[in-house]
């Protein structure tokens, strides 16, 4: 049976990353002479502390990972049955983009100033088509829009023999500013009792995206196999990443007591127990997911993959692309934020004193970290 893991192996991903964070520990002292200090690192951002100022400066590098392989393929295929609108796939890749650096920004307390974009092809022809680079860079003026923060700069290398000549590598950076300190989040004020709440991703927006791939690629129909309503499996893959800057940010500015933002991506719902703290994450209700998430299990299931509910909650977001922790008296508060900005939030769970894992107590699943 398929696993994920046999695609994109976080077990060889993970080691590498925590002995990055150590080789590097060693460098975290170079800012002391300009009086800055590093945050704890190893959360979803960089945090430097300008101790002679009353503001944290946070960045991050953010690449999207393979979603834009369905627009490819797509466009392609569109292209050779003669669809003359055949760039309207990438629409929202340069959204996906961008708002997974930006996500992770905001997951630090961090308001975002600024995006740079690198967009890596590997052959310049693929800038030939004036719709399709339209379509695309359309996409991340409308998701800089919605969190707030502008694009000033990128780049747009040729790697010839590195990135296949039909697609793009989408990498990204952004800069953000803690401002107060106080409300720079890293988990330090999680407590017993805290709720855990979940604020809805739409779609599949652009983690496990690699596994949905694979699933594609066996149906007869690919990306044009036809869903319920009138859309194809490729359209429904391509709904973009929601960008909930501006909501989270209201939350801060409001009083909200948040005390942990956790974005549903890499490892799914484990994430929600990024932090590094003794606590068990009790997830008690869980949401409706999309349908994109029956229909792939559905294939998935017919074409030997695992999607087993173990697999898919640490490979999907089925339905929450940000977890919050907060205590309960924030409740309708960040209720009432998120309804005015259009984003479904949901009450998962609560925070308890324990092992530091995940428990779906619906499913039966328990995620050790």
């Amino acid at each position: 049976m398929a696993k994920y893991s046999d695609l994109v192996d976080y077990g060889r991903l993970d080691p590498f990353k925590r002995r990055a964070l150590e080789v590097f520990s060693s460098t975290l002292k170079n800012a002391e002479r300009m009086r800055v200090s590093v945050a704890p690192v190893g959360e979803t951002a960089a945090v430097l502390d300008f101790l002679d100022y009353d503001f944290m400066l946070a960045f991050n590098i953010e690449g999207l990972g393979t979603k834009n392989l369905i627009a490819d393929e797509m466009y392609y295929e569109a292209k050779r049955r003669g669809d003359k609108n055949a760039a309207r796939y990438y629409r929202g890749i340069g959204q996906d983009a961008l708002a997974m650096s930006v996500t992770d920004l905001v997951a630090v307390g961090a308001d975002p100033v600024s995006y740079v974009d690198a967009i890596v092809s590997g052959d310049s022809k693929w800038f030939d088509d004036a719709e399709r680079t339209r379509e695309l860079l359309d996409g991340y003026a409308v998701a800089a829009k919605k969190a707030g923060c502008v694009v000033p700069q990128g780049e747009t290398p040729t790697h010839l023999g590195i990135v296949f000549p039909k697609t793009l590598d989408l990498v990204g950076s952004s800069v953000g500013l803690v401002r107060p300190k106080e409300r720079f989040t890293y988990g330090q004020k999680i407590g017993e009792g805290d709720i855990i709440y979940g604020v809805s991703s739409g779609g599949i927006c652009a983690n496990g995206i690699t596994k949905a791939r694979a699933i594609a690629g066996k149906l007869k129909e690919g990306y044009f196999t036809e869903l319920q309503d009138d859309r194809t499996l490729g359209e429904e893959l391509l709904t973009p990443t929601p960008v909930y800057v501006r909501p989270i940010i209201e939350m801060l500015e409001c009083g909200v007591d948040l005390h942990y933002i956790s974005p549903i991506t890499g490892h799914g719902w484990r994430k929600i127990a990024r932090t590094r703290f003794p606590f068990t994450y009790k997830i008690q209700s869980l949401p409706e997911a999309p349908k994109i998430f029956s229909s792939l299990i559905r294939w998935g299931r017919e074409l030997g993959f695992d999607v087993s509910n173990e697999e898919n909650y640490q490979v999907w977001n089925m339905g929450v692309f940000v977890a919050l922790i907060a205590p309960k008296k924030d409740l309708d508060k960040i209720m009432e934020i998120c309804e005015k900005h259009g984003a479904e939030a949901y009450r998962l769970g609560c925070v308890a004193v324990g092992d530091r894992q995940v428990s779906i107590e619906p499913l039966k699943i328990v995620y050790k970290e």
